[in-house]
């Protein structure tokens, strides 16, 4: 999608790639097929100019003669200097070499060579093999293929080339925040739609409506810019606003002196609180432009795509050895790479980092073990218990957590996989403490006891030795 097509769709017309690159061959004629005709139309090849070039194919000439059946038509076009065709006589001969400026457009000179097919001469007809249309033994040269269909061929220079019956239209590409997909609730996001001045030439109208449509976690700004070429047209454009988006309507007529040139749109959306519930949140943008000539209410539609995408940190709080056992009342903040800390505004619902810890938003977990952080981008975090539960120990480090831009994430190194909605869950084990002994407890009166014993054990042996001393006398 990243590359844009340069040709545009007019009734009858066809349009075609300029291809200057040829590749030298022994023989003198060559072949162009169509992979993919439509229906039951016809094709026909007309040769424009002639063509030589050297054998490491760096250096090329074309040529027409002033016999050649287009010339007279080629002149005319070469003669409007605003077409940037420019014909120069070859002294002592009859041929002119053909050079392009850069105000040409191969666009429009197909549609020229469209309207003015019937000054061409008969051409080259194309003829069914198998699933494809081929015009074969041709002279090399550069031809114009017209079609019956008018859907879009192409200007080729002719050496056993395959070209497709297509139709070349005004595409669009979508980006947000430098193609930055993980956002937080309360960010800003920009968006940019980028398209091209199509050629409107055998048009008397020519519609090039884009509509953009957001979802339910997406806030729409209504600040709708349009430049073309780099110049402000927004006030030129017609634009409707709407609670899901816009409608923009702009005149391509009006810019025929710029065709190719890049008409970009901008605007921005806020993410709000819906986001927290959803996996995605989709923007689609929708270009609807005329496709033919003849019949103003005639059109397609070309759509383009933009997911963006939030994380949410769930927090499993049970005890250490028993999972089942869940534990609630411990509090926990989260520190990003920065080093600042997770703020969630409830009433303005923005996601903010803030330097003091002591402002963060600190969640508690409840009887079934959990706590969470909504609306993450992708990157770093630390969780940092702040309290443990009413009998366990508090953590000793915090749990290191990287959410990752491909949707996959680790807790402390080892690698998990976020849950439907992007919810990674990291479960966080407590451990309960040993009872210490005490001043006076049973360890005390298990000593007095031992002591008594040995008290007791003594008096009995002073009476017992006492009364054997008497009775050995």
């Amino acid at each position: 999608m990243k590359t844009m097509r340069k040709l545009f769709t007019v009734l009858l017309a066809v349009a075609m790639t300029l291809a200057l690159a040829v590749t030298a061959f022994a023989a003198d004629t060559g072949s162009i097929t169509i992979t993919n005709p439509q229906g039951e139309h016809t094709y026909t090849a007309h040769k424009i100019f002639d063509v030589t070039y050297t054998a490491d194919q760096k250096n090329y000439s074309y040529t027409i003669s002033d016999t050649d059946d287009a010339y007279a038509t080629v002149k005319a076009y070469a003669d409007v200097a605003a077409n940037g065709l420019t014909l120069t006589p070859v002294a002592n001969t009859n041929k002119f070499n053909v050079s392009i400026g850069a105000g040409f457009s191969a666009a429009s000179f197909a549609q020229y060579l469209k309207t003015n097919e019937g000054s061409l001469g008969a051409g080259t007809d194309f003829v069914k093999a198998g699933e494809t249309m081929k015009a074969s033994n041709l002279e090399l040269g550069y031809y114009f293929v017209s079609g019956t269909s008018g859907s879009v061929c192409e200007l080729v220079t002719a050496k056993d080339v395959e070209i497709r019956d297509k139709n070349e239209v005004p595409q669009i590409e979508k980006t947000v925040n430098d193609d930055d997909l993980t956002v937080e609730v309360g960010q800003v996001l920009t968006y940019t739609i980028t398209g091209k001045v199509p050629s409107t030439k055998g048009y008397t109208e020519f519609t090039y409506q884009v509509t953009d449509t957001m979802s339910e976690g997406l806030i729409f700004n209504d600040d709708v810019k349009v430049t073309i070429g780099g110049v402000d047209v927004t006030a030129a454009a017609t634009i409707t606003n709407n609670d899901k988006g816009f409608v923009a309507s702009i005149n391509m007529m009006d810019y025929q002196g710029k065709i190719d040139a890049a008409v970009v749109i901008t605007y921005t959306a806020t993410v709000n609180d819906g986001a927290i519930v959803h996996d995605k949140e989709t923007n689609t943008a929708t270009l609807k432009y005329s496709d033919d000539p003849a019949n103003k209410d005639s059109f397609k539609e070309s759509t383009v795509t933009v997911d963006v995408y939030s994380f949410n940190i769930v927090i499993n709080k049970y005890a250490t050895g028993s999972e089942s056992t869940k534990l609630a009342g411990a509090k926990f903040v989260l520190k990003n790479a920065e080093g600042k800390y997770y703020k969630y505004d409830t009433a303005a619902k923005v996601v903010s980092w803030v330097a003091d810890k002591a402002q963060a938003t600190e969640v508690i977990t409840d009887d079934t073990g959990a706590a969470r952080f909504d609306s993450l981008q992708a990157g770093t975090y630390y969780l940092e218990e702040t309290a443990a539960p009413a009998g366990y120990n508090q953590l000793t480090k915090d749990i290191t957590i990287v959410l990752n831009e491909n949707r996959t994430a680790t807790i402390d190194d080892a690698a998990s996989t976020p849950a439907a909605g992007l919810s990674l869950t990291t479960g966080v084990a407590n451990s309960t403490g040993t009872m210490l002994p005490e001043t006076g407890g049973t360890g005390t009166i298990i000593f007095v006891a031992l002591g008594a014993l040995a008290v007791i054990c003594a008096g009995v042996f002073l009476v017992t030795n006492k009364r054997m001393s008497k009775e050995s006398f």
